[in-house]
């Protein structure tokens, strides 16, 4: 779960500069905040195990979640909970997010040196993985403390 958490605190972080500092309004913050998440919603379906199978004779697989098709489908169900005249912004607000998100995974240690073709459906292109750090490891959440706390601080003083 660091990892999660990592995700949140650098989408707080900034959303909330791009806040303080522009005519972004101030209600999306936590809007960019669950977009940041909803990559990881495929992880939510390999916990229930039911990741991939097949329904009726139709396969189907909750891995295309953790791109950016997924973003795009996950942020327009996320829209269509807001009220109509917020949509735009609120899709806008939940896809940022996940790209945010996204673009942080390509840092993940992986094994053989490639990320995951997260562009997918544009293409299948793997991108070269960042090896910077495990999804585990604690240190890039003590890194993002440090960036949210002080915009927060921020945030709240002026």
């Amino acid at each position: 779960m660091p990892d999660l958490l990592t995700h949140v605190l650098l989408a707080y972080a900034a959303a909330g500069l791009l806040a303080w500092r522009t005519r972004f309004p101030e209600r999306y913050v936590p809007v960019v905040c669950v977009g940041a998440t909803m990559p990881d919603a495929m992880k939510a379906a390999v916990v229930a195990d039911v990741a991939s199978g097949s329904a009726f004779g139709v396969p189907y697989s909750f891995w295309g979640l953790h791109t950016l098709g997924g973003v795009a489908v996950l942020g327009g169900i996320g829209a269509l909970t807001i009220r109509s005249a917020d949509r735009r912004a609120a899709l806008g607000a939940l896809v940022a997010g996940g790209i945010g998100h996204l673009v942080l995974d390509l840092f993940v240690i992986r094994v053989d040196g490639l990320g995951p073709p997260y562009l997918f459906p544009l293409t299948g292109w793997l991108p070269p993985a960042g090896n910077l750090y495990a999804s585990s490891d604690l240190w890039p959440v003590a890194v993002a403390l440090a960036v949210a706390v002080p915009v927060w601080i921020a945030r709240e003083v002026w």
